[in-house]
């Protein structure tokens, strides 16, 4: 599996590198946004005779940030427009606020950090480090403090959030995408390395504040602003979903946001409600039916996407294309049985579309859009034991062991890191088909889905084993996800599909309490999710009526043990799509 995996990023580097200068195809001016020349003049943006760009100085010596090009989100978006079409005036864009971004930072680090300290005593088992150069030196210099840490579920993948504060904070003061990452990587690191100076370094921490924070917080930007630049509910809305823009706006930042070009999205809301009957299959046959509500919003975020053109367009994007955010919430008598949440952000790409109108007034033709995607993925179960609900923290100290055998709930938090992705779109008439196609390189907390069963006959507090694992059923993992999704639409009828499957490999060696370990044994874990659904739009009104199947398996391998569950789910749904 290890072999697999590394294959899978080679070959992900390999895209990445080349298909930024491929995709510019003749035109050598294109911006090339992830190349080796770039990277080693300081990210600086190649310079045209027509569209002057520089995004850093590299001599440090003056302006750190000068003059960008003018488009919808401060100069991340290049491209080449057809040669017969006349020059459009450049209009005047304030620079970045990177100072203020740090300074909105460092206010949310002092509350944070006053949290922390209040509540010291949880965390009292991580620490494990002194105030002084040689145990410094040991954690820093020396990579003794760069370990997976020993947290609950729930508090390690809620640093994806914290990563989206940060993340939003830097778009919301015009850096761009790759600035905005590394200023959350920077963030986190400062929160790692200098404000929890007596514990670990967490490396999940890291990942999942420092990287994660982008797929979750480019559709929190995308989707606030759009929100926010409407009235009325749409724009409170949009201030829930992205309290740093409002917080901004507080401080006397409305009039910066609205100084942007005027945004060119194209945006889709689905508000649903419904139920499901679930039939379950694994070591017991279980039949529940649930009510399920949610949201799933989709942004297209590139310009002139879906509209009938005389030209072809064909060209490179250093921009977000398109952003979705979806929730979902299933109930029962027993409360919420199953929280979902995904977001994804199709960050750069080749976008290519030619669309005419026929004699009916109908479009006719294609976009295309395909480059490099990142998402994040999270879904729970509802817990029936009492050493798996959110508010458990397991006492290191008093050595206290849960009962066996163990009745964890299934549950995974997954950043999908980077990975190519397309999306393309038919129009022929009245009908139009869709098509989206993802591969990504992963970092996960997944359940041990074997656990339960191996703990039926061995003891897993002895020998020792993962700390997360046998404390909160959890593993941290490097895997690998597909998806597929596809739809077609006719009149007043859709008929939508879509698979997917992931496949995670435990890491071993970086426990927090790795020198307690006797058996630091190898997980796997696999889940593959299928749907298919049928829809009608009630007139021409928003009202869609959606009947759908969807199918789960889930595998776990622990040792000699092998664990897995099937489900198998019947939804109706009411629709309101805008």
């Amino acid at each position: 599996m290890k072999k697999q995996v590394l294959s899978f990023f080679v070959l992900s580097c390999f895209v990445f590198v080349s298909l930024a200068p491929a995709a510019s195809g003749q035109d050598e001016t294109a911006v090339d946004f992830f190349s080796y020349d770039r990277f080693i003049k300081s990210f600086r943006f190649n310079l045209t005779a027509d569209r002057p760009v520089l995004l850093i100085d590299d001599t440090g010596t003056k302006e750190a940030f000068k003059k960008i090009e003018n488009d919808s989100t401060a100069g991340l978006i290049t491209s080449r427009e057809p040669e017969n079409k006349a020059p459009q005036p450049a209009k005047k864009v304030k620079s970045k606020k990177l100072g203020r971004a740090i300074l909105f930072n460092l206010g949310v680090w002092l509350i944070d950090s006053t949290r922390y300290w209040l509540e010291y005593a949880k965390w009292v088992e991580d620490w494990q480090f002194q105030l002084n150069w040689k145990d410094q030196s040991r954690r820093i210099f020396q990579f003794e403090g760069n370990k997976f840490d020993s947290n609950p579920f729930l508090t390690n993948w809620t640093h994806g959030l914290s990563g989206a504060i940060y993340y939003n904070f830097a778009r919301y003061h015009r850096l761009n995408i790759l600035e905005s990452v590394l200023f959350e990587v920077a963030s986190s690191f400062w929160w790692e390395y200098v404000t929890e100076w007596r514990e670990v370094i967490s490396v999940n921490d890291n990942f999942f504040s420092g990287i994660g924070g982008m797929p979750i917080g480019e559709p929190m930007f995308q989707i606030g602003r759009y929100l926010q630049d409407q009235k009325g509910i749409p724009r409170v809305l949009g201030m829930l979903l992205n309290p740093m823009m409002a917080l901004s706006e507080l401080f006397g930042g409305r009039k910066w946001r609205r100084s942007f070009d005027d945004p060119l999205y194209k945006p889709r809301f689905d508000f649903f409600l419904g139920g499901q009957t679930l039939d379950y299959t694994g070591d017991e046959d279980l039949d529940n039916k649930f009510f399920d509500v949610g949201i799933d919003i989709r942004l297209h975020t590139i310009p002139g996407f879906g509209e009938a053109s005389e030209n072809k367009i064909n060209r490179y994007h250093n921009n977000t294309m398109f952003t979705r955010m979806a929730f979902r919430l299933s109930f029962s008598e027993n409360g919420v049985e199953e929280y979902n949440f995904f977001t994804r952000a199709f960050i750069f790409g080749r976008f290519r579309q030619e669309i005419k109108k026929d004699a009916a007034n109908r479009l006719r033709g294609h976009s295309l859009f395909f480059g490099a995607a990142s998402a994040f993925d999270l879904f729970k179960k509802r817990a029936v034991a009492y050493y798996d609900i959110p508010e458990y923290h397991y006492d290191f100290a008093g050595g206290e062991q849960a009962e066996q055998p163990t009745e964890f709930s299934d549950k995974m938090a997954i950043i999908n890191l980077i990975g190519p992705a397309l999306d393309l779109t038919v129009y022929s008439g009245q009908a139009q088909f869709r098509l989206s196609l993802g591969a990504y390189l992963d970092f996960a907390l997944i359940n041990a889905l074997s656990l339960n069963k191996y703990s039926l006959t061995n003891d897993i507090y002895n020998p020792r084993m993962k700390t997360t694992m046998v404390h909160y059923g959890y593993y941290y993992a490097f895997g690998f996800t597909l998806s597929g999704s596809a739809g077609v639409r006719y009149r007043n009828f859709e008929l939508e599909g879509s698979l997917k499957y992931q496949y995670y490999d435990s890491i071993e060696g970086l426990d927090r309490f790795q020198d307690w370990l006797d058996d630091d044994c190898n997980l796997n874990d696999s889940r593959l999710v299928y749907k298919a659904a049928i829809g009608y739009i009630l007139g021409r009104s928003p009202v869609k009526l959606f009947l759908a199947c969807e199918g789960i398996e889930r595998k776990g391998w622990l040792k000699e043990v092998t664990q897995q569950y099937s489900e198998f789910r019947f939804y109706w749904q009411l629709k309101l799509s805008f």
